[in-house]
């Protein structure tokens, strides 16, 4: 199982002072700030590739069919738009805008909403409810910095729900090769709804598009949950791994792994420090 904190563990800021009077009146208000914040990119990030396509639709629709049947008209301007153009419409749309930009964001409204709860509570009124890793550039996605991406909102102390909210919080912000591929043909699914949503194609067109798209976007729905699976809970699906989730295995094996991974940590942070 992945560890549900990422980064250097050297320099969060959870080892600090327990919040004053002021930070304990005004955090609730802040961490609701938060999460409508977090909640309104996610609308947005779910916005872009549905938008685009009714951009698509309802401006000028007649130059897009015209603009795609001169492209298709002659066999290599075809090949080199099926071999150039649609991969990279796939890699900008599945991995990017529909996987990556939603899930930045509501893991983080999420939390910030289970701060907000948690700082009501007096049992919680002596400790700090979140804490900042960070990670160099590079190491995970997001906007371009100057320095080190900071990785904010972490839960201090974890439950259950946090876990789970952790796993997609990590799975958005660091990139992870199987994900990345699992996703790519839900990309391709949205550049045939184009050909589905657009008028002027005939409807011979719009049924194959449509056909092809929701076979590619449940092949990225069974690919994305098994490498979530593999990922998180080291669970193989039967490709030569482990196959067996943590809860089924014995106290025996689940000491091991756990051992295993303080090694893997302790030598990520090793590694991270300079």
């Amino acid at each position: 199982m992945t560890e549900i904190v990422a980064g250097d563990a050297g320099r969060s800021t959870s080892n600090v002072q327990p919040p004053g009077p002021v930070s304990l009146a005004l955090r609730p208000l802040g961490y609701l700030g938060l999460a409508v914040l977090w909640m309104t990119l996610w609308l947005i990030a779910l916005a872009i590739p549905a938008g685009a396509l009714v951009y698509l639709a309802v401006d000028d629709p007649d130059a897009v069919v015209d603009n795609l049947g001169r492209q298709f008209a002659n066999p290599f301007t075809a090949l080199a738009t099926v071999a150039l153009l649609i991969p990279l419409i796939a890699v900008i749309m599945g991995p990017g805008a529909i996987f990556h930009l939603p899930m930045m964001c509501w893991p983080l409204a999420v939390l910030s909403v289970v701060y907000a709860a948690r700082a009501l509570r007096p049992s919680y009124s002596r400790e700090k409810l979140s804490f900042t890793t960070w990670q160099a550039r590079g190491e995970s996605l997001g906007p371009p910095t100057v320095g080190d991406l900071s990785l904010s909102l972490q839960p201090v102390r974890s439950t259950r729900l946090t876990d789970i909210v952790m796993r997609f919080y990590i799975a958005g912000w660091s990139l992870d090769m199987p994900m990345f591929v699992a996703m790519l043909p839900v990309g391709g699914a949205w550049s045939l709804l184009v050909g589905v949503v657009v008028p002027g194609f005939s409807t011979t067109v719009r049924i194959v598009c449509l056909v092809l798209a929701v076979l590619l976007t449940l092949a990225s729905l069974v690919l994305g949950l098994r490498a979530f699976r593999r990922r998180f809970w080291g669970v193989d699906d039967g490709d030569g791994g482990e196959s067996r989730p943590v809860s089924a295995m014995s106290a025996q094996a689940r000491q091991a792994r756990a051992r295993a991974l303080v090694r893997q940590r302790k030598a990520r942070i090793r590694g991270h420090r300079p």
